[in-house]
């Protein structure tokens, strides 16, 4: 007798303004998701050949080694977006959940001490050789080995960033335990985890308190007019220039962040302007972040002595709960710091071997803007550190004119065919969130993933980028395609927060609940159902955001 064939996938109809060619049939079969949660905009061709390579290479190397059952993870930039699809391998769907459980057990549980110990270390040495190169007295040869060392500090950065995968497992891995012992369903295993020491809110209570230092007369150069020019006033006076200098310090320890995981974005230590944003919010904040951190490790002591309580006279069962509590909680911290020194600040130092190419570009007549060397590839930037000035205006042109004009267009969340099983790797769900728009049953409501709970009712503000940011006011309800820890200063400010993309592991998710801040993530539509300035409600414990009356 035959076993019953496998359902075929379905396809996905692809939209008449986001036409796509597929390289071959198989190609089309594959479900493509759209990379929301890192790089939910146009990505430069620059930066996108990176982001291939983390995916196509480190992302897969790392979920194979995981024993995940997939021969590979395709990465395409489609039309200015970013997509990627893992392709399974059904040859090792049998026995996939015990390898990646022997995995977690394996190296899972020291992770976070091997971070601290080993990949912290190297890390910090590959950005101090970034930071510390005298990019604007190298000559030629000079810089192009430069650019091969940030190339390859690039690529070992997001070898040790993936090489944490069993670390990141622990999550779910607890959660799931939980739900056996308790029958918890929602967010209370999540919960208990929060409440440890992570750069995201040591960074934002040290913004708190430089803010709330600030003189009278500071405040209101800052409070009267935009960012850029309150910058160019408080230079003028002594008053103004010691703030700045308060300022450039914070900046260099935690200002090597972006809003964006595109080399593209300047940092905060580039444009202070965005930090000052930031300081402008926390002027109206009352209580230190780090106070709010502490409620919420209050709180979550608490659910773990009802647990504690539940499980007393089960020795056994409670040392596992025990172990399991206490590797959980170094998941924000883990997750947090190496988004800190991997995700944002090797990131953003690559940046700055490219504004220097782009003023050599500039000056040679190669390109006409610094910026513009980011729609260049990485072969053509070479080909000028090795001695070609060939113009390049028209391929900068071409880049320049695909994004503006795919910027106007929403891409679509999937493409090609839709799997008919969902795919069942615990973190990946609860870390990316689902490719799927959940129907709520309402013209008025949309459904997301529950990611941290409280309810709230506020005013909507869109916000795409944080060049945007400015237009937050205390209370309002950020909407937003993803977070960054760039963002995370923003969070103390919030009535709630709604993201397009994410699930509960996420960062925007994570950070949320150490600030006792409702969100709701992974709705994937938000940024484009909700009206700027609407009245909404978010239910961070069932995932649901309706529009007001």
């Amino acid at each position: 007798m035959t076993s019953p064939a496998m359902p075929m996938p379905t396809p996905i109809p692809t939209p008449d303004d986001f036409p796509v060619t597929w390289e071959s049939p198989e190609e089309a079969m594959l479900l493509w998701d759209q990379e929301q949660l890192h790089n939910p905009h146009p990505t430069t061709p620059f930066s996108a050949e990176f982001q291939n390579e983390l995916i196509s290479v480190h992302l897969a190397g790392a979920a194979r080694a995981m024993g995940a059952p997939i021969s590979g993870i395709k990465a395409r930039r489609i039309n200015t977006y970013f997509y990627f699809s893992a392709v399974p391998d059904f040859s090792l769907i049998e026995g996939a959940e015990e390898r990646v459980k022997a995995n977690v057990g394996k190296h899972g549980f020291g992770m976070n001490e091997r971070w601290e110990r080993e990949f912290l270390p190297r890390i910090e040495e590959l950005n101090a050789g970034l930071l510390n190169f005298d990019y604007k007295g190298a000559d030629m040869p000079s810089l192009a080995e430069q650019f091969e060392r940030m190339t390859q500090s690039f690529t070992e950065g997001w070898d040790i960033h993936f090489k944490l995968l069993p670390g990141f497992y622990i999550a779910p891995a607890f959660k799931g335990a939980c739900a056996e012992m308790f029958g918890f369903t929602g967010l209370e295993a999540y919960e208990m985890m929060q409440g440890s020491w992570n750069l995201s809110v040591e960074s934002g209570s040290k913004l708190w308190h430089l803010a709330q230092a600030t003189p009278a007369s500071v405040r209101e150069v800052i409070q009267r007019q935009a960012s850029k020019p309150a910058l160019a006033e408080l230079a003028t006076t002594s008053e103004g220039q010691a703030f700045l200098a308060d300022l450039d310090t914070y900046l260099d320890e935690y200002g090597w962040r972006t809003g964006s995981f595109d080399m593209s974005a300047p940092s905060w230590k580039e444009r202070p302007d965005l930090a000052l944003d930031s300081v402008r919010l926390m002027f109206k904040v009352a209580t230190d972040p780090a106070d709010d951190q502490a409620r919420g490790l209050a709180a979550a002591d608490v659910m773990a002595n009802e647990c504690r309580a539940k499980l007393a006279g089960n020795s056994e069962a409670l040392g596992q709960f025990e172990f399991l509590l206490e590797r959980a909680r170094t998941y924000p911290q883990m997750q947090e710091n190496h988004n800190f020194y991997i995700d944002q600040k090797l990131v953003a130092l690559c940046r700055l071997i490219l504004n220097e190419i782009g003023d050599r570009m500039t000056a040679a007549g190669v390109i006409d803007l610094r910026e513009d060397v980011h729609y260049l590839s990485h072969a053509q930037v070479r080909a000028f550190l090795a001695g070609s000035n060939e113009k390049r205006q028209a391929v900068v042109a071409a880049g320049r004119a695909e994004m503006e004009h795919f910027r106007t267009v929403r891409a679509p969340i999937a493409l090609g065919s839709r799997p008919p099983i969902e795919n069942p790797d615990p973190f990946l769900n609860d870390f990316f969130g689902r490719s799927l728009v959940e129907p709520s049953g309402s013209p008025k409501e949309l459904k997301g993933t529950p990611s941290s709970r409280g309810r709230y009712t506020g005013i909507a503000r869109v916000v795409r980028t944080l060049d945007e940011a400015d237009r937050i006011e205390e209370g309002d309800i950020l909407v937003c395609d993803m977070t960054t820890p760039a963002w995370t200063p923003l969070f103390a400010s919030l009535g709630a927060i709604v993201s397009d993309s994410g699930g509960p592991l996420s960062h925007c998710a994570v950070v949320a609940r150490e600030y006792g801040v409702p969100c709701v993530t992974g709705t994937r539509i938000a940024t484009s159902f909700i009206p700027d300035g609407a009245r909404i409600t978010v239910d961070g414990a069932t995932g649901m955001v309706r529009l007001e009356d």
